[in-house]
């Protein structure tokens, strides 16, 4: 239990000056517990308690943000959007491991900023092209070799696939009542492995990749214009189509990832071309032919990969990701699928919209 006593003894360790007076929890994201402070200064933070049971590379996560927050400081005095910063321990570290061995980071709160979890209009779709363009663009000359891999395997669809046989094999859930899900997840395995083949292959260039590209990791001002992008406990090197594909799944769905009415789900074409024409508007001209020809198969993998790792998580019992109810992964990955349907039924339009925008 949270208490602003327990607050107190964790903000002792960062270089902060003032006590918590108050705190509220952050109820956003599957993963970590997030809370928002105000100091006695007036000033709000967020702190967060990272979730070891999924983040288990502490080593890793502390190593890159504390590089990232190095190269911020030279960046950022000549970039349009702001970044997250993270507040360092007295120790010159960015996390802060407890008594309890829980680990924390703690970041200066953005203030008159808000999130979403579902898109309402084009502009904002734009919008958040332009910002995860941005990010691509402003860290293009960051250097890889030095960014640690936080988590084996993230995208790999063979190293998912094979959670799920695992996971198959150990359930005590009847498959009788899942045949769909379990044809839809085999028949499409060969196909949706292919961008994971090309990276091993060294066909693709790796690139920093944030890896968690939903529309609730962008923050906006009140006109719903973009300030930064937040959550980078999973900055890795990747390939584009990570970013890429995830933000189209998120950001361009017509409705939230555990919406059970699935006559609802499906990929809204004007908002993937406001998504195409603001990350389009400089990441064009640092994309290949290669990374350009493969964004829209990008789509198609990584919703297939998140409705893999949802309906494996259900077969485990639900032990990865918050659940508000039993089946609440299962309707998870549902959606997915549902969504990956809607891609394929639409795969011709959204080829043409990728050509319109990333053609040279």
């Amino acid at each position: 239990m949270v208490s602003i006593d327990k607050i107190n003894i964790i903000l002792k360790n960062f270089k902060l000056d003032y006590e918590c007076v108050a705190f509220s929890k952050l109820e956003s994201g599957h993963i970590n517990d997030t809370y928002l402070i105000t100091i006695a200064s007036n000033s709000k933070y967020v702190l967060q308690k990272i979730n070891t049971n999924v983040f288990n590379n502490i080593e890793a996560i502390s190593h890159n943000k504390l590089y990232f927050n190095n190269f911020i400081q030279i960046k950022s005095q000549n970039y349009n959007y702001q970044f997250i910063h993270f507040i360092e321990t007295i120790n010159n570290e960015v996390i802060y491991l407890d008594n309890h061995k829980n680990h924390w980071n703690l970041m200066p709160y953005i203030a008159n900023s808000k999130t979403y979890d579902v898109a309402n209009n084009s502009s904002l779709v734009f919008e958040a092209g332009k910002l995860y363009g941005n990010f691509l663009i402003q860290t293009s000359n960051i250097s890889i070799s030095d960014i640690k891999e936080t988590l084996e395997n993230f995208h790999s669809v063979p190293f998912r696939f094979s959670q799920f046989e695992n996971a198959l094999k150990k359930t005590e859930i009847d498959l009788e009542t899942i045949l769909d899900e379990l044809n839809t997840i085999k028949k499409n395995k060969e196909k949706m492995s292919l961008l994971w083949k090309l990276k091993e292959q060294k066909k693709i260039p790796l690139r920093l990749t944030h890896n968690d590209t939903k529309l609730s990791n962008i923050l906006f001002d009140k006109n719903e214009k973009g300030l930064a992008v937040i959550d980078l406990d999973t900055l890795m090197p990747g390939i584009i189509h990570f970013d890429f594909g995830d933000s189209v799944r998120s950001i361009c769905a017509t409705a939230k990832e555990d919406e059970q009415n699935l006559n609802l789900v499906e990929l809204n074409l004007d908002y993937y071309e406001a998504y195409c024409k603001g990350y389009s508007f400089q990441t064009k001209n640092i994309l290949n032919e290669l990374e350009i020809y493969y964004l829209p198969l990008a789509i198609k993998t990584m919703i297939y990969i998140m409705g893999l790792r949802f309906f494996t998580d259900y077969l485990n019992g639900n032990i990865y990701y918050k659940i508000k109810y039993p089946n609440h992964n299962l309707d998870r990955a549902k959606n997915q699928f549902k969504l990956l349907q809607s891609i394929e039924n639409q795969y011709f339009e959204i080829v043409e919209i990728t050509n319109l925008y990333f053609a040279t």
